[in-house]
């Protein structure tokens, strides 16, 4: 039996949801960014917004470099995820000391772990597409590890201050 060969319709298409996941996940950020602005954090999710955009770059690049298109269906979706990312879903208010603040900072971290799973899954199929540089995929599953890990400092820094009751002497 000959070597397993790429069904690059579900190779594109995989690709794709990603990035659509992708556009969610930068106008997430965007609003964390939001959120934690003038707080001790704030250059923390600023900075994670930046590599979330880069993140966001590289996957399209990286759909295009190995000849597949850009879903049209996920200018749409990209369209619905970018107002979702300004109303902020999670946290409409923006409040950093609150239930709502947990949820949002929970979902960033699970939107770093989808992306990771994505360079891990890319990691793999680097054995068998020449196209994907294995080394690349191990660089972004270490930038996600150190993403999540941010995001898991500010959760636990801030927890109590959010899950407390202030003093009302």
């Amino acid at each position: 039996m000959g070597e397993p060969k790429l069904d690059h319709d579900k190779y594109a298409a995989y690709l794709n949801q990603h990035l659509v996941a992708a556009d969610g996940g930068v106008e997430s950020f965007k609003a964390a960014a939001n959120t934690w602005a003038g707080t001790a954090w704030a250059e923390v999710f600023e900075q994670l917004y930046k590599e979330e955009q880069e993140s966001h770059a590289k996957v399209k690049a990286l759909i295009e470099s190995l000849g597949y298109d850009i879903s049209a269906a996920r200018n749409a979706v990209a369209g619905l995820a970018a107002a979702a990312g300004r109303f902020n879903p999670l946290n409409p208010t923006r409040d950093r000391n609150g239930r709502m603040s947990q949820a949002e900072l929970d979902a960033l971290v699970t939107a770093i772990m989808g992306q990771q799973a994505m360079w891990e899954t890319l990691a793999v199929l680097s054995e068998m597409d020449p196209r994907l540089d294995a080394t690349d995929c191990t660089s972004m599953i270490e930038r996600c590890e150190d993403q999540r890990r941010r995001v898991r400092v500010v959760s636990q820094e801030t927890a109590k201050e959010r899950f407390t009751q202030a003093d009302v002497s």
